[in-house]
């Protein structure tokens, strides 16, 4: 193994703070659909049957999935990236369809997406592949040492390319 791109525990944490946080928005619309549901079915019936009283400590399970998340992103970030050897990139899990050897690469280049650089490899066939890591984004997505990491892949890749011009 020559080189091996995972994200960053930061870059992990704000995944996992933000998925954290989409559960705990759809938990808390949940919550309210269950006080307030009563109440308004009562009023679209005309009846007088009353509404349901949730203790204020279940209101605090809305946070609960925020630091859920955020020790599961830690947790899950092995488990995404890339690895470079002498043959090529294998994507990890399965990005890139598992593996592009460098003699198919014809480029590689950082590229915007979304709100992050990430890095692309354009292979012979037209396919366009980004890879899982490494990328550069805003706030708790910041890689700072990026630049250096791409440098690597650009290098490794022009060291093991093949250089035959293909017919």
């Amino acid at each position: 193994m020559l080189a091996r791109f995972r994200p960053t525990w930061r870059q992990t944490t704000g995944r996992g703070l933000f998925l954290g946080g989409l559960a705990a928005l759809v938990l808390a619309l949940v919550m309210v659909g269950v006080v307030t549901g009563p109440a308004l079915l009562d009023r679209m019936a005309g009846t007088r049957f009353g509404g349901v009283d949730l203790p204020p400590v279940a209101w605090l399970a809305v946070l609960a999935p925020l630091p859920a998340g955020a020790v599961i992103g830690v947790l899950l970030r092995r488990r995404f990236g890339a690895d470079l050897d002498r043959l090529g990139i294998h994507g990890i899990p399965l990005a890139l369809e598992g593996f592009a050897p460098w003699k198919l690469v014809v480029d590689v280049r950082a590229e915007r997406r979304r709100r992050r650089t990430v890095i692309t490899v354009y292979l012979d066939d037209g396919t366009v592949a980004r890879l899982r890591a490494p990328y550069d984004g805003e706030l708790l997505g910041r890689d700072p040492e990026f630049e250096q990491k791409l440098f690597m892949i650009c290098h490794l890749w022009e060291t093991y390319r093949d250089w035959s011009v293909r017919v």
